[in-house]
C-alpha cells in the first residue's frame, strides 16, 4: 500500500471515529448539550485537526445526517418488495422509517435539530447539500410507490402527490418523535407499546390513501 492509500484510509478512520463519537454524545447529551469540545476530548484529536474534517458544529450534525439517509436510503432499497402493489410500497417504506429510527435514534435527533434551525444559523454545508440530494432520491422513491399504487388501482387517484410528500414526512416525524420523547408515558399511562402506535400511524396513512374520492 502507497503513502496516499495509507493516508485516505486514516483519514477515512478519524472520520468515521468522529461521526461514532458525535452520535455517541448526542444519546447521552442530547444536539443541544454536545460541543466540538466533547467530540475532541471523547476522540482524543486536538480542535485543529478535529475542524480540518468539520468547520464547525453545523457541518458535523449535517455528516451525521448525511449518514443516516444513505443508510436510511439503503434500508428503503432492501425493503422493496418488487411484485407488490404501489399501497404496500408505500405502507412498507413508512414502517422501514420506523424501524430504521427506532434502531438509529441519533440520527433522527440530528435531522430534527437540523430541521430546527433559525435564521441565526447555518443552514447551508456541504453535507448539508450532499444530504438534500439523498432526501430528494428517498422521496422520489415514495412518489413512485403512489404513482404505481394510482396506476394499479390501490391508492386513489385525487391525492395531490407534492402535499402528500410534505404531509407523509410532518405525519412520520411526528410519530417517530412521539415513540422516542415519550415512550415510557404512553407504556405507564395509556399502556401503549411503541408498535401499536406505528401500527395505528400506518392504519391511519392507508385509511388515508385507500379513501373514497370527493365528488
Amino acid at each position: 500500500m502507497g503513502i496516499k492509500e495509507r493516508k485516505e484510509r486514516e483519514k477515512k478512520r478519524r472520520r468515521n471515529a468522529i461521526l461514532r463519537a458525535t452520535k455517541k454524545l448526542i444519546g447521552e447529551n442530547g444536539v443541544d448539550g454536545m460541543s466540538m469540545n466533547q467530540v475532541a476530548e471523547r476522540t482524543e484529536l486536538n480542535k485543529a485537526t478535529l475542524y480540518s474534517y468539520f468547520k464547525n458544529k453545523a457541518d458535523l450534525i449535517d455528516a451525521v445526517v448525511y449518514d443516516g439517509l444513505i443508510l436510511l436510503e439503503k434500508t428503503f432499497a432492501e425493503s422493496d418488495r418488487g411484485d407488490a402493489p404501489g399501497l404496500t410500497k408505500v405502507l412498507d417504506l413508512t414502517k422501514a422509517t420506523f424501524a430504521f429510527y427506532r434502531q438509529y435514534p441519533d440520527y433522527f435527533h440530528a435531522l430534527n435539530h437540523q430541521e430546527r434551525r433559525s435564521e441565526g444559523e447555518e443552514r447551508e454545508t456541504p453535507f448539508s447539500i450532499k444530504g438534500n440530494e439523498v432526501a430528494s432520491r428517498i422521496f422520489g422513491r415514495i412518489r413512485e410507490k403512489i404513482e404505481q399504487g394510482m396506476e394499479d388501482g390501490t391508492v386513489r387517484t385525487g391525492i395531490d402527490v407534492n402535499q402528500f410528500l410534505i404531509l407523509s414526512f410532518s405525519f412520520t416525524q411526528g410519530v417517530v418523535h412521539t415513540v422516542l420523547s415519550k415512550e415510557d408515558v404512553y407504556k405507564e399511562v395509556l399502556g401503549l407499546e411503541p408498535e401499536v402506535i406505528e401500527n395505528s400511524a400506518l392504519e391511519f396513512l392507508e385509511y388515508f390513501l385507500k379513501g373514497e374520492e370527493k365528488p
